[in-house]
């Protein structure tokens, strides 16, 4: 109960608290009645309590961990594949008012490019430098309206395994 109240209280007193601090390794979008009004680099920022907030957002380079995708290769290889995204946001305004959630959008979006370019290729093609530098500008490209910018996407994992589907429900191979 306890923790509850805690919680009103710190979220009360961050509305009411007349400025707002914002890291050095973060950018913010200030909304005066829900209307975005203005970027807010790091440093201190007033604001009109219950009027005013911040979404803050980290904007230096981070990696992000994209799962693993059992693909098949153009020659009817089936591989598994796991990649790495090094990005940083690089227009905070567009980022907090274009998209929802940037680290799914890139994970979603990296792995759509990664399934097209696999599929498109032999195996030994998926194992060169030049697969990861052409996913790399194809991820960039898509997620640019984000403002976000793709450094690197890096094929950590990339082998030949068999994949074995179980299916539920009603199909005949159904594990109930």
């Amino acid at each position: 109960m306890f923790d509850k109240l805690i919680e009103v209280i710190v979220e009360f007193i961050d509305k009411i608290i007349p400025f707002v601090i914002i890291q050095g390794y973060n950018k913010g979008v200030l909304f005066r009645f829900g209307i975005p009004k203005k970027v807010l680099n790091p440093g201190i920022h007033f604001k009109i309590p219950f009027f005013d907030a911040v979404d803050e957002r980290t904007v230096i380079t981070t990696t992000l961990s994209i799962p693993e995708q059992s693909l098949t290769t153009f020659d009817q290889k089936e591989i598994v594949v796991k990649a790495v995204v090094k990005y940083n946001i690089n227009d905070i305004w567009k980022n907090v008012l274009n998209i929802y959630d940037p680290v799914d959008a890139i994970s979603d979006t990296t792995q759509a490019v990664i399934k097209e370019q696999v599929t498109k290729r032999t195996f030994p093609e998926c194992s060169d430098n030049e697969m990861d530098n052409e996913i790399t500008k194809k991820v960039r490209l898509q997620v640019k309206n984000w403002g976000i910018d793709i450094e690197k996407v890096t094929l950590t994992d990339n082998g030949k395994i068999k994949s074995l589907r179980i299916f539920t429900g009603n199909s005949p191979f159904s594990l109930s």
